[in-house]
């Protein structure tokens, strides 16, 4: 089966994309071809550039934001937003917070069952998104692809906002994305031979854990006192699926939506899928490194240094995941913006008198601080222990 980005022709990318957008939405020009009549053509790029220059009511949100921190000098070439990002979405994340629980089997947050009086806060992150979008900001968020499947749920904001953010009949793939456990649970239920009543003792009931604490919930009324059997599993599961994706995080999921598309409101959104929005947000998990080195600039050491070739070749010989992991501990997020390497600034200083220190890292402003190594193996060994070790922010 093709990705869907294999029918990307990015030689769109060069016209006049917002004629073709204008020409597609003009009432009066509805029997004039506009590739924006076939979206999959076009690619991440030219979307992103559609979407970033739609103008709606909501202008000021759109305006490019600048960053200072309070006592602390310097002008907001980029960094400064990027850290204010960096450090609201850590904040956001924090257990402490409850709003989100971490499923380490699938790597991702999901939006919590109890908090359902955070509802401005949920509505706040939908903002930042949207804001990190239009000021090409990377957020290091990890959720679920069909958490982005539900922004789209639908695309544009409907009059009544009752039913924003629910996707029809969700799947056990669906589930799969946040909880494989329990996914696979429901796959072996639907195929169970034997007696489903009997053997396996299960009411129309969902259990649910979050941070230590476990509640249970009813899938329909009178539900723990309904026995799921062999007539009715299918029910269940179904009523299972939507509790976990739908119900359960309704009022918490819409405000999130609500402020997502508070900034991005846009016919644009038709044109994307969720693995889109996902890259948006989130940046192309594409790593090429020999596209990394030729953005790179040095301070205090020049290209063709004999460190600075090893670190290359050690760098080019690392795993995917350790490739990853680099980008996380330089950057702040194991992705690459929209449009790929070229869009961003990468930065190797030297660092002075410090040989026996490990490699550090300013996220801020994507710059590597390496000391200079005496051998190439103590190079190899201390830039991995770094890059293993680092934390980034979406994470426990």
């Amino acid at each position: 089966m093709l990705d869907y980005t294999e029918f990307y022709n990015s030689a769109l990318d060069h016209i006049d994309l917002m004629q073709d957008y204008y020409n597609w939405q003009s009432t009066h020009n509805n029997k004039q071809f506009a590739y924006c009549q076939y979206p999959f053509i076009l690619s991440i790029v030219a979307k992103r550039v559609i979407l970033t220059k739609i103008a709606t009511k909501q202008k000021d949100l759109k305006k490019k934001l600048k960053v200072s921190f309070i006592s602390e000098p310097g002008l907001d070439m980029g960094g400064l937003t990027k850290e204010w990002f960096l450090l609201l979405i850590r904040q956001i994340f924090h257990p402490d917070y409850g709003m989100f629980v971490y499923h380490p089997r699938s790597n991702c947050y999901w939006f919590s069952v109890a908090q359902i009086e955070n509802l401005q806060e949920y509505n706040l992150i939908g903002v930042l998104m949207g804001l990190a979008v239009y000021n090409s900001i990377i957020l290091d968020l990890h959720f679920p692809t069909i958490c982005y499947k539900k922004l789209l749920s639908p695309p544009i904001v409907p009059i009544n906002v009752s039913s924003v953010g629910i996707i029809r009949r969700p799947t056990i793939e669906d589930l799969a994305q946040i909880m494989p456990d329990i996914s696979k649970s429901l796959t072996e239920l639907l195929i169970y031979e034997g007696n489903v009543e009997d053997d396996l003792c299960q009411t129309f009931q969902v259990s649910f854990e979050e941070f230590g604490r476990v509640e249970t919930f009813p899938l329909k009324e009178s539900g723990e006192s309904i026995a799921v059997t062999n007539e009715n599993r299918e029910e269940y599961v179904q009523l299972y699926l939507d509790w976990v994706l739908n119900k359960a995080i309704f009022e918490q999921y819409r405000a999130f939506y609500l402020g997502f598309h508070s900034v991005c409101a846009s016919n644009a959104l038709l044109l994307l899928r969720p693995e889109e929005v996902e890259t948006l947000v989130c940046g192309s998990p594409t790593i090429n490194i020999t596209e990394l080195k030729k953005i790179t600039s040095y301070e205090g050491f020049k290209p063709n240094d004999p460190i600075i070739k090893d670190f290359w070749k050690i760098l080019d010989s690392l795993s995917t995941e350790l490739k990853k992991k680099f980008l996380l501990f330089t950057t702040g997020s194991n992705r690459i913006p929209v449009g790929g390497m070229e869009e961003m600034t990468f930065k190797i200083t030297k660092m002075i008198n410090k040989r026996e220190n490990l490699p550090e890292a300013h996220t801020c402003f994507n710059q590597l601080v390496l000391p200079e190594y005496e051998t190439t193996d103590e190079l190899k060994q201390k830039l991995i222990i770094s890059i293993s070790n680092a934390e980034g922010f979406g994470l426990e």
